[in-house]
């Protein structure tokens, strides 16, 4: 019986498939060449914005590159900073000594040394009797009766020296002799002599900080604070920052 559709010449069946004209008309081939293709997303449809391990490497590279040029640069700015506070407290303490010898007949503080085990670090610290006569403030920590700490020594006071009357572990021990050199105030000169009397010495007092490294060999030197190879004089260097007065109470301060 026949129906209508095609027969084959075997006498089976033949069925017609109508495709739809939307891409399928060129044939089964296309159609699933089509259906297995990657489709595209428009923006917004489906597009990541995480970054590829790749690029993140990148991004970590180029900011340790910036941090290892910056970091150098705010280091130095910092310390320059401090260098200048320094300057700044030295002078103040100066014009305390100058008042201090003004009211106490010229005389000056007389310098400690000490020698204890525990004071050892504290040599030349601060006179107590700027904080007894209220020029300077107190502080109640082992060697550092008055409060100026050095900005880059923690924990100790200025160091302070004056040719004259010395006190050794607090007890009275003869005159504390100051190396002063033979073309103060130029200072760059090794010939020079100590001086005990301040009647005869060119320099009335020093005082200094040991600078940004205080364990420095030139901040350590025998003839610091007034030789002027012991001198700070730029970052990454070390060396002390120094104040100091001459026989006619002019002023004169390091780099």
């Amino acid at each position: 019986m026949n129906d209508g559709s095609p027969v084959s010449p075997a006498g089976t069946l033949t069925m017609r498939l109508d495709l739809p004209a939307t891409g399928y008309a060129d044939g089964p081939l296309r159609a699933l060449r089509n259906a297995g293709s990657t489709p595209r997303c428009g923006p917004g449809e489906g597009a990541s914005g995480a970054f590829t391990l790749i690029e993140l490497l990148v991004v970590i590279t180029i900011i340790t590159l910036l941090a290892a040029m910056l970091l150098p640069a705010f280091a130095r700015a910092k310390e320059k900073a401090k260098v200048v506070k320094v300057h700044v407290e030295l002078q103040g303490v100066g014009l305390a000594l100058e008042m201090y010898s003004e009211d106490n007949q010229g005389r000056l503080p007389p310098v400690r040394v000490n020698c204890n085990s525990d004071l050892m670090t504290h040599w030349c610290e601060f006179p107590v009797e700027l904080v007894q006569q209220r020029y300077l403030g107190a502080d109640n920590r082992p060697g550092m009766a008055a409060h100026m700490e050095d900005v880059f020594n923690p924990e100790h006071t200025y160091k302070y020296a004056a040719p004259g009357p010395q006190l050794l572990n607090g007890a009275p021990a003869g005159d504390y002799q100051l190396w002063v050199p033979s073309d103060f105030p130029n200072c760059s000169s090794t010939n020079g002599q100590y001086y005990s009397s301040p009647k005869d010495s060119p320099v009335r007092w020093v005082i200094w900080s040991l600078g940004p490294r205080p364990n420095d060999p030139r901040s350590q030197d025998n003839y610091a604070p007034i030789g002027s190879w012991s001198w700070y004089r730029r970052t990454g260097e070390g060396g002390v920052l120094a104040r100091f007065a001459g026989r006619e109470g002019t002023q004169f301060k390091t780099p």
